[in-house]
């Protein structure tokens, strides 16, 4: 690593906290990072970025500038692929404010900072495809509409990912997915199900996912992920724990 790029580290992993990052970054894996957040950046004028949300998402009609927004979710994909080597590059760039794509959604911000903290985001709350479906809210056990945990982020009770990064330093990768994924589960539990259909679309899929990722880290899980994805693909409602549905739906 260049000296040069350590003292740079040296100056945030305090806040951060990235110190115990257990994968050394090689020369060539870092000039790939550097250029793949180089890649973020979509237009270096706001007003190429406006035309492109005022026709509904559309793609640009400047062939250049659709080749840059292609380039871009390319590189937010092989940033993620990077894991916890691209999280100390990442954090690095949270308050660029050069233009980039949406990755969350455009009322959330545009910027090359926000591209990376959704980047960590999604590598660190490590969703699992089945779970849940698109939306703003869903039907609790109360029979209320209830805001979607997914909206928030475990980062926003500490109120700086770079905060909860320090605070969690000690932990490894799959730990930091555990505890995010937990922090969802909680949240979800909280909220309940309206059926057996949401429990197996909301909740199981975070149970599963927290299980594969104890056994990464050394857990001995295996027979009780086993059960739940039996249980996630038989969807029998008599699997639903009692206490997560309404007091009329328990068996």
């Amino acid at each position: 690593m260049k000296p040069s790029l350590i003292i740079a580290i040296a100056l945030w992993l305090p806040a951060s906290g990235l110190c115990q990052q257990s994968n050394a970054v090689s020369p060539g894996e870092e000039a790939d990072i550097r250029k793949l957040i180089s890649q973020l950046v979509v237009a270096d004028q706001k007003a190429e970025f406006k035309f492109e949300l005022q026709n509904g998402g559309i793609e640009p009609e400047s062939p250049e500038l659709n080749k840059r927004y292609k380039d871009c979710y390319a590189a937010f994909k092989r940033l993620s692929a990077y894991k916890e080597k691209a999280i100390p590059f990442l954090v690095d760039h949270l308050g660029d404010d050069r233009q980039s794509a949406a990755f969350r959604n455009h009322s959330t911000g545009c910027s090359v900072g926000s591209a990376c903290y959704w980047n960590i985001y999604e590598q660190l709350q490590d969703l699992p495809k089945d779970y849940s479906s698109y939306g703003y809210s869903r039907k609790g056990r109360d029979g209320q509409q209830h805001e979607k945990p997914y909206w928030k982020t475990p980062f926003d009770e500490t109120g700086d990912i770079r905060l909860w990064l320090q605070q969690n330093q000690h932990l490894s990768y799959p730990q930091k997915q555990i505890k995010c994924l937990t922090w969802l589960l909680e949240k979800e539990k909280a909220i309940g199900a309206c059926d057996a259909k949401s429990y197996f679309e909301n909740i199981l899929p975070l149970e599963i996912r927290i299980l594969e990722r104890r056994l990464e880290a050394g857990d001995k899980v295996e027979p009780e992920l086993n059960r739940l994805r039996k249980a996630l693909i038989e969807k029998a409602p008599a699997s639903v724990p009692p206490d997560l549905l309404p007091a009329k739906a328990k068996p």
